[in-house]
């Protein structure tokens, strides 16, 4: 199975060099559209016979390997960094922005990768593998996987490096899933991806921090643990 999970590896080289580039706060940020970029790219190009592995190659090695493969565990994988955003503010981990401001870049990020994608699926009505409908490119799951991952990977990056991968781990799953259920071709989540991360990275380079919030400071959910008990324990701080 490991061709149909290779742009996986394709994402995760790309975001971890995003990563070590945008260290260095004097280059811009130009670094930072270059995973969008190159998967969108390539994403155009590689259908039919073209690259490889190109939608085809993928295809045919899923319709060989994993014909009958179906689960639905993508459509809650898909919200998985986003789940996390908060989870971690629940713990109190410091992060770019409040809970407040988070919601809002979930929305605006949110409407438009919603906007691109579906605006893509009506013009260019491109079939799915199964033949199920016309709405295959771009993938949105992997799109909004890869938009929460985005947001993830901009609130927690100053943390922990394995944040930001487990949240493009979790989206890069998504992808992989949507092509072995035989719902997309490989080109789609490839598209679906950049457009995401790039939805995202616009909405934060954008976004002016209007509304402040007090959570981060008077709020957090502590493990609370004792001699025959265990669990969480939610502190605030009036």
């Amino acid at each position: 199975m490991k061709n149909i999970f290779i742009y996986q590896l394709i994402i995760g080289c790309l975001i971890f060099t995003q990563k070590t580039y945008s260290q260095d706060s004097s280059r811009f940020r130009v670094v930072e559209y270059m995973a969008p970029a190159v998967l969108i790219s390539y994403g155009l190009w590689c259908t039919n016979d073209n690259g490889f592995p190109s939608s085809k190659y993928v295809q045919n090695f899923r319709n060989d390997h994993i014909p009958n493969f179906n689960t639905s565990i993508d459509d809650y994988l898909v919200f998985a960094p986003a789940v996390a955003v908060y989870a971690l503010d629940l713990f109190n981990v410091e992060s770019k922005n409040d809970p407040l401001n988070q919601t809002i870049l979930f929305a605006k990020t949110s409407a438009i990768t919603l906007a691109t994608v579906y605006g893509l699926k009506y013009l260019t009505n491109e079939a799915r593998p199964d033949q199920s409908n016309n709405f295959s490119f771009p993938s949105s799951h992997t799109a909004f996987a890869f938009a929460y991952a985005t947001v993830l990977h901009q609130e927690f990056k100053h943390q922990n490096i394995w944040i930001s991968i487990a949240g493009y781990a979790a989206a890069s799953a998504v992808g992989a899933i949507r092509i072995a259920n035989n719902a997309h071709w490989f080109n789609d989540v490839l598209v679906g991806a950049g457009i995401g991360i790039l939805s995202t990275k616009l909405v934060y380079l954008t976004h002016q921090q209007t509304y402040k919030s007090n959570w981060p400071k008077k709020s957090a959910l502590l493990p609370n643990i004792g001699n025959q008990y265990y669990g969480l324990m939610w502190q605030h701080t009036f």
